[in-house]
């Protein structure tokens, strides 16, 4: 038997969601600027995952879209930001005060990942997330390299802590 989950990655341009999605897929290195959502279909065994790209240039559209749904529609929900930037962390409040809102429990699992640690190494300083991570109820917080992490560390924000 084929289990299923939907798992959808939101947050504003250039944090690296595509990245992130080509990473686990174990595609081209060098993502295409995503302008439209992309679906990709991924195996771990009996489980079934789609993951969901958003672009961000488009996040607040999409994100109103699954906000217009009262029951949950995806199984896990990844907030992305990136990590030497605070107002691509605070967009994830602004997003998920959308879904609030709209009355919208849009996601069962909702994390939180913070991506480009290896530039903010280069910096010296990252932005953590975990003040907005107990705010919105975001059980689990990453922090990753998107273009440096292997694929495992991708797999396990993919099926959580508990799968």
């Amino acid at each position: 038997m084929v289990y299923r989950k939907i798992v959808a990655i939101l947050g504003v341009g250039g944090v690296g969601k595509t990245t992130f999605a080509y990473r686990i897929l174990k595609i081209s290195d060098t993502p295409v600027l995503t302008l439209r959502p992309s679906y990709y279909r991924i195996y771990f065994g009996d489980l079934e995952v789609d993951l969901v790209d958003v672009p961000g240039q488009r996040v607040f559209d999409v994100a109103m879209k699954f906000a217009s749904f009262k029951i949950p529609v995806i199984d896990r929900l990844i907030y992305m930001y990136d990590v030497t930037n605070y107002e691509s962390l605070s967009a994830i409040s602004e997003l998920h005060t959308l879904f609030i809102e709209k009355g919208s429990q849009v996601a069962k699992e909702i994390v939180i990942v913070g991506n480009k640690m290896d530039l903010a190494a280069e910096i010296g300083f990252y932005i953590e997330a975990d003040e907005i991570a107990t705010s919105i109820g975001a059980e689990e917080v990453y922090y990753i390299s998107a273009v440096r992490d292997p694929p495992e560390v991708f797999v396990k924000i993919i099926l959580g802590d508990h799968d």
